[in-house]
């Protein structure tokens, strides 16, 4: 079976939300796949009071990581959403250490 890579670029200045639909044909996944993402916590919609959930751009991120976790290390949506949280912890870490580095040495 050949696996598909897919890139998705986003300009993250923009601020305009992204509807469920608009998120599931950007990342050519089915709604049901984008569901489990939503149960697993592993992206969220923002709060809104519209009847539609919208998104914002850096789910985008989570949702190709979430695929890329899942397809190459065959990792089930539980272990995905624990391994994003850490992603991203230690991204924040990493950039508080950059930031002292800059600032206190």
């Amino acid at each position: 079976m050949k696996k598909h890579e897919y890139l998705i670029i986003a300009d993250y200045s923009q601020k305009t939300p992204l509807t469920f639909k608009e998120l599931c044909d950007i990342c050519q996944i089915s709604s049901d796949f984008l569901n489990m993402l939503m149960e697993y916590d592993i992206i969220h919609p923002r709060e809104s009071e519209q009847e539609e959930w919208l998104f914002d751009l850096t789910e985008l991120k989570r949702i190709q990581r979430a695929m890329r976790l899942q397809r190459d290390l065959e990792v089930n949506l539980a272990g995905v959403a624990v391994m994003l949280d850490l992603l991203e912890e230690l991204e924040e870490l990493r950039a508080q250490i950059e930031f002292m580095q800059k600032h206190y040495l």
